[in-house]
Order: C-alpha cells, then sequence, then structure tokens
C-alpha cells in the first residue's frame, strides 16, 4: 500500500525528498529537519538502484589455474596438455569477481534539474553496487572530482556527494574527459574504463572528442531529446573512446540502460 501523501508544508518523504533535495539544500537551515530530509533523499535513491539490481550478481571472470590452486578441475583444458601427465599438468577454473577500474563522468550543467540529478544519482548507485572500482567526475563548466579513483567510499556517501553537486554554469563535457582520465591513471587495474552521461550538446572547452580518444576504453550514455548536433558527438566519443554508444531517451531511462550497460560490457 502506497504511504500516504505528506501533509502540506511538511518535509516531503520518498522520491519526492530526491527529487526536491537540491533545492531543498539551499532552503533548510542547518539541523534535524535538514539532516532527515538528506537521509530520506539518499534512502530513495538506493531503493530505486536496489530494486532495478535486485536479482544481478556481480560480474565475474574465470580464471585458468594449475595445480594445487584452488578451483574446479577443467577436464578439456586438462586433456589438451601434452602427455605423459603430471601433476602439473591438471588445469583448474575458478570464478573471480571482475577487477576493473571505472569513472563516472556526469554532466552536471544548468539544465540539470531536480529530478535529474537524482536519476544520475541512481545511475552512479546502480554501478557502484556492481563494480566495486568507481570514480566519479561531474562537470559544468569546469569539472568537480567527486569520488577518487581508489578511494574507499561508502555508498551512501557517493549517493550524498552526487545529489548535493549545484547543477550550474555550462557544459564542458572536455574538461570533465580529461579529469576523468586523471583518475584512470591512479588506477591499479589493467582494464580501466571511462563512462560519460550526456546529451552531448558542449558549449565551451574544446572538441571532446580527442579527449575521449586517449581514454583506454570509453563508453557513451546519450541522454535525453534527441538533438543531431549532441547525437553526433556522442557517437564520435564512443567511436574515438573504442567504447560503446547507449541511448537513454529520457532520464528515467538512464538507471535501465546503465544497468544494461553493465551486463553486456562486464560479463565473462
Amino acid at each position: 500500500m502506497p504511504a500516504p501523501p505528506a501533509p502540506a508544508g511538511s518535509p516531503p518523504h520518498g522520491w519526492a525528498s530526491a527529487t526536491a533535495w537540491r533545492r531543498l539544500q539551499t532552503q533548510l537551515p542547518n539541523g534535524p529537519v535538514r539532516q532527515a530530509v538528506r537521509e530520506r533523499a539518499i534512502d530513495a535513491v538506493l531503493l530505486r538502484a536496489r530494486e532495478l539490481v535486485r536479482h544481478a550478481v556481480r560480474p565475474t571472470r574465470v580464471l585458468s589455474l594449475g595445480w594445487p590452486d584452488d578451483g574446479d578441475l577443467d577436464l578439456e583444458a586438462t586433456v589438451e596438455r601434452p602427455r605423459p601427465w603430471g601433476p602439473d599438468d591438471l588445469r583448474l577454473s575458478r570464478r573471480a569477481p571482475r577487477e576493473a577500474d571505472v569513472v563516472a563522468v556526469l554532466d552536471m550543467s544548468l539544465s540539470m534539474t531536480g529530478e535529474k540529478i537524482a536519476l544520475v544519482a541512481v545511475a552512479t548507485a546502480i554501478l557502484r553496487m556492481k563494480l566495486e572500482h568507481v570514480a566519479v567526475v561531474a562537470f559544468d563548466t569546469v569539472a568537480h572530482v567527486l569520488v577518487r579513483s581508489g578511494e574507499r567510499l561508502p555508498l551512501r556517501e557517493l549517493v550524498r556527494r552526487v545529489l548535493e553537486v549545484p547543477a550550474q554554469g555550462y557544459t564542458n563535457i572536455e574538461g570533465g574527459l580529461v579529469a576523468g582520465r586523471r583518475e584512470l591513471a591512479h588506477g591499479r587495474h589493467s582494464e580501466r574504463v571511462g563512462m560519460l552521461f550526456t546529451d552531448g550538446v558542449a558549449n565551451v572547452g574544446q572538441d571532446p572528442v580527442g579527449a575521449a580518444f586517449r581514454y583506454p576504453h570509453l563508453h557513451v550514455v546519450h541522454v535525453g531529446d534527441h538533438h543531431p548536433q549532441g547525437a553526433r558527438a556522442c557517437l564520435a566519443m564512443s567511436r574515438a573512446g573504442r567504447g560503446r554508444l547507449y541511448r537513454a531517451r529520457a532520464y528515467g531511462d538512464l538507471p535501465g540502460v546503465v544497468r544494461r550497460a553493465v551486463r553486456e560490457l562486464f560479463r565473462s
């Protein structure tokens, strides 16, 4: 049964607290009410994210091992070894978590409304639930590093930082990509991936295609209304970054698109 509506003038509950938080954080004075609304907003974002990944497991990879490592006998690989067989010819396999360094690069320019920011927070939370090593960069006129590469951060704190980004300024995609690539350079894993969420329409900075080319892999989620300039830019960035292009026709589609992208990009 849905919760009853909050009385007029009372702080919002549920998803309304997440969509209103950008506005309320500048209106509510510091104190218990402001803190309670912020925690409700974080709870609402995490609830949506968990509903989308409820039946999903973290990506894994299959390790090929030799005896006496722990694992299951890989009979096919073992019989392919030259005879006569000895203990060192036993081949084993074991599933292990897929280890990759990922940076999420988030378009947070002035056009971002409270609900759009909340949906971006849901999508970023899904990334963090599925992939352990996630750095986060937001950009408007300049780039803002929200989570550094290798920073051990509780999921709630990651969501709070995304929700509290002040959507402002112009759209400098190139600046966001440069900052994201800088974070990936500090990664510890051989697999390093960027994921850009944007409508593709930059109005300050240099051509972002050059910055995309410097990524080992850059996947682009083109979000929002179809704009010819933005569509061309997103396609060009994904190609330059040797990545895939995904399309979220509205911000409400973004979390589901990100869930699908993670499943496709990081499956074993």
